[in-house]
């Protein structure tokens, strides 16, 4: 058994002196004091592509946090995808590396040990241009609310993991 198959990995994509582009990293710097400790990791990176293999491997649940630009242009809204439906964020696809889904294939092809359980957030920013250490007016008045959510989600998630753990280890009883 190795030290990653009973934890959740929450991995934050984003760069945090590029203004609202720094939210997932936030967001993942706070979900390590608001969950409790022994069964979660949490990391960030600046981007996604074939990088995040070494990071997921092994983890038995991923949630990753990246930022998303819509045509609502709704700054602040979160979005919630499995890989099923998972619609491009700004950065787990690297555009100069290959697509989330393609990751997760080759990985898998390579001997990666990809875990079943993955969950997409991606927090809706209007602009991925501008750089400063603070976040937009927008997303800084929205963030308490934005960091409840992704609180939620996580729980679930987590707890949809335990779950469905339980169920198949009485399988083998």
């Amino acid at each position: 058994m190795n030290d990653r198959e009973n934890r959740v990995l929450i991995l934050g994509i984003g760069n945090d002196i590029q203004q609202d582009v720094g939210i997932p990293v936030r967001l993942t710097e706070d979900m390590k004091d608001l969950m409790p400790a022994g069964t979660i990791d949490c990391n960030s990176l600046f981007v996604g592509g074939l990088e995040i293999l070494e990071y997921i491997h092994g983890y038995n649940g991923v949630i990753f946090i990246d930022t998303i630009r819509t045509e609502q242009k709704k700054a602040g809204r979160v979005h919630v995808f499995s890989v099923e439906d998972y619609q491009e964020t700004l950065h787990l696809s690297c555009q100069h590396d290959v697509s989330f889904k393609m990751t997760l294939k080759m990985g898998r092809k390579l001997s990666f040990i990809i875990p079943e359980n993955i969950l997409v957030i991606g927090i809706e920013i209007l602009e991925d241009l501008e750089f400063g250490a603070s976040l937009s007016k927008d997303l800084k008045y929205k963030y308490n609310t934005i960091r409840t959510e992704v609180k939620n989600l996580v729980e679930r998630f987590c707890k949809g993991i335990v779950i469905r753990s339980t169920d198949q280890n009485n399988d083998y009883k």
